[in-house]
């Protein structure tokens, strides 16, 4: 009897074991979304797609034309720059990203991530003699 009301116990503990588990993933979830973090991937393909020949890896960087600074200017590319992965990465540049996002007049916190590249300070312009 013993036996038995100690295996009861434990099937007991089991199961206060998985549900304090499974509020635990949703607490985290809710706090996820009160923290503000939203689903940006739309916009970060939109970029990538109306900037391409500007972020592209492999080739020259080359000044964003107006379609695309105006993409970079709606999207949230703060958000952009936390959501690329390293399959995006093998496409573009983040770096270049960065670049593009600046001289669209976007300006992203130095010291800050943009996929695996870290925000450096941009540099001075070039004083002319």
């Amino acid at each position: 009897a013993a036996q038995q009301q100690h295996r009861k116990m434990g099937s007991a503990g089991a199961t206060l074991v998985r549900f304090l588990l499974l509020a635990s993933i949703v607490a985290g979830f809710a706090a996820h979304l009160a923290a503000g973090e939203k689903d940006c991937y739309d916009e970060r393909d939109s970029v990538i797609r109306m900037c391409k020949w500007t972020i592209k890896k492999g080739s020259p960087y080359l000044t964003p034309d107006m379609p695309c600074r105006l993409e970079a200017r709606k999207v949230d590319m703060p958000c952009i720059c936390r959501v690329l992965t390293a399959a995006d990465e093998r496409i573009i540049s983040p770096e270049k990203l960065v670049r593009c996002s600046r001289e669209a007049g976007v300006a992203l916190p130095v010291g800050s991530k943009c996929g695996t590249y870290t925000i450096v300070a941009p540099a001075p312009p070039c004083a002319h003699a």
